[in-house]
Formats: structure tokens, C-alpha cells, sequence
């Protein structure tokens, strides 16, 4: 499939116009989501995605959902969400339980014309979202400091707003790249990803999204 550059361009500048980063509303359900292929070698462009709803703040697993779909287009860097909003949005609206905030696996506002797959992706289903992502696609920051809880700002190297936060979730480990999707502030998203205390570098709604589409794949491949 021939990937128009022109077309996706102009609609991530359409749908900026549309971002709102306002404070975040009282918080009960969080959502997490994650994708991947189901056999990269049998069915290379058949994409599996999955969400786990928890409750917040408590992270106990309300409910899981997935939804299998093929993907035609292929990555490209900054226009991720092309690849894979349509099976996000077709796993998000299987949910029961609607979730008052998604982390995103990818980028908010951190991202060269400020709409990651995040920000994308909240503003097409009117949700709250965060992208945290672990590596860095657009903005100048400084390592933070290796200590669990430390953080530096992520800046845009021309206009030096700040796009979000490079953050350290455990001790002497990488760090994830946190910013607001939609309808989050920058302030809101730094401390409610602080809030979200666990065990591992990712946190706990995408990395059990994560997990819930390794059991399913190998469910689907042993068959």
C-alpha cells in the first residue's frame, strides 16, 4: 500500500486544531492498550490489539478486550497512528467499561507536529490519553537523574515549549517518555504517571495490555 505523506500530513494539522489540554477530571478508570502481529511469518499483517480497563487507584483488572485486523500500512516514523488507530478504535469501542484515562503506547504531544498516536487516538474518541513511550521521537531533553522518581522536561528544540517528561520509574533503569495526549495538561500527566507505582520500568495498564497479547498469540499459534 503506497503511503500518502501529503494526506497525513494535513490531517494530524486538521485534527491539532481539534487538541485541548486541559485539566484532568476525576480519575476511576484507567485503560491500557498495546498491538502487535499475530505471526509475523504466516500472517505478517494481521495485527492482534488488546485493552485492559483497571481501577484506579487500586490497578485491580476490571476488564480485557482485543480485536484482530489487518494493517495495511506500514510504520513509518511520526505516523504511527495510520498503522494503528483503526484497530485501537475498533478494540476501544468492545469495552463495557468506559475508562476516564488511556495510556498510550506511543507519543502525545511529543511528537514533530505534535500529534503521536496518543494524541491522535484521544482526540478521535474524546478521552483523556497519555502517550508513554520507550524511546524518545522529537524533542531535546537531558538524562534525568538515575534514581526512581527523577525527571527532566522534553522541549521542542525550535519554539522550547515543553512537550512532556523523561521519566525514571526505577532505580538505575531506562527511563519512559511521558506527554499529554488530549484532554490532560502537562502537569497532570507528569503526576499522574507518578502515581502509578509498580514493580517494572512500564506501567502496570500497558504492560498487562502487553502481556494480555502475548498469551493471546500464543494461544493463536499454537492452534
Amino acid at each position: 500500500m503506497k503511503f500518502d505523506f501529503k494526506k497525513a500530513k494535513r490531517a494530524q494539522e486538521i485534527l491539532k486544531k481539534k487538541l485541548s489540554l486541559k485539566p484532568l477530571g476525576k480519575v476511576k478508570l484507567i485503560a491500557g492498550c498495546d498491538l502487535t502481529f499475530l505471526n509475523p511469518y504466516k500472517t505478517p499483517t494481521l495485527g492482534i490489539g488488546a485493552f485492559v480497563v483497571l481501577s484506579y487507584p487500586s490497578l485491580e483488572v476490571i476488564e480485557y478486550a482485543y480485536e484482530i485486523l489487518e494493517i495495511k500500512v506500514p510504520y513509518i516514523p511520526s505516523f504511527l497512528a495510520f498503522r494503528e488507530i483503526p484497530l485501537l478504535i475498533k478494540t476501544f469501542r468492545k469495552l463495557k467499561n468506559k475508562p476516564d484515562i488511556v495510556i498510550v503506547d506511543g507519543h502525545g504531544i511529543a511528537h514533530p507536529r505534535k500529534l503521536g498516536i496518543a494524541a491522535h487516538f484521544g482526540i478521535v474518541e474524546k478521552v483523556p490519553t497519555i502517550g508513554c513511550a520507550k524511546k524518545p521521537l522529537y524533542g531535546n531533553f537531558k538524562e534525568p537523574c538515575e534514581k526512581k522518581g527523577c525527571y527532566e522536561e522534553i522541549y521542542d528544540p525550535k519554539t522550547k515549549e515543553i512537550l512532556g517528561y523523561v521519566l525514571r520509574t526505577k532505580n538505575n533503569v531506562k527511563p519512559i517518555y511521558i506527554s499529554p495526549g488530549n484532554l490532560i495538561t502537562l502537569t497532570d500527566t507528569l503526576s499522574f504517571m507518578q502515581t502509578l507505582k509498580g514493580k517494572y520500568r512500564i506501567p502496570e495498564p500497558t504492560r498487562l495490555a502487553h502481556n494480555y497479547l502475548q498469551t493471546l498469540r500464543k494461544g493463536y499459534n499454537s492452534q
